[in-house]
């Protein structure tokens, strides 16, 4: 039962980021091809699918590391397989500490500008799939 539920939550969150993405004004506002992901923190983003529609990533942060600068292009779904406490850093503005999710929680994630996460644990990695709309743009 608990499968049928994380699965139907994802749909649903799939479905309100389609939503809500088809509103964003910031497509391209802060990526470029320098700062992608894959190109300024390969070491914490793989690439897992990409087609027209989406493009999936792993992504993971070991235990006490902050990740490269970087960018994503479009709004996307966080799906943590192991949860970390998260700090989030932003050119210009204060820290962000973004807590600790659940293990199985899936968030919605907008366009946003360059970012770094550091993760705040001691010995436990933070390890997701994410999976960003290309199509919500």
């Amino acid at each position: 039962m608990k499968r049928v539920a994380k699965i139907a939550a994802l749909f649903g969150a799939l479905g309100a980021a389609f939503l809500l993405g088809q509103s964003t004004g910031n497509f391209d506002k802060w990526w470029t091809p320098e700062n992608d992901a894959l190109a300024a923190a390969p070491q914490n983003h793989k690439l897992l699918f990409e087609n027209d529609e989406v493009r999936v990533l792993e992504v993971t942060v070991p235990a006490g590391v902050r990740e490269p600068l970087h960018a994503h292009r479009y709004p996307s779904l966080l799906y943590y397989i192991s949860a970390a406490h998260m700090k989030e850093y932003s050119p210009g503005v204060p820290a962000v500490d973004r807590g600790h999710k659940n293990d199985g929680a899936v968030i919605f994630l907008p366009v946003g500008p360059p970012h770094q996460m550091q993760n705040l644990e001691s010995s436990k990695p933070l390890k997701a799939i994410r999976v960003e709309l290309k199509r919500a743009c």
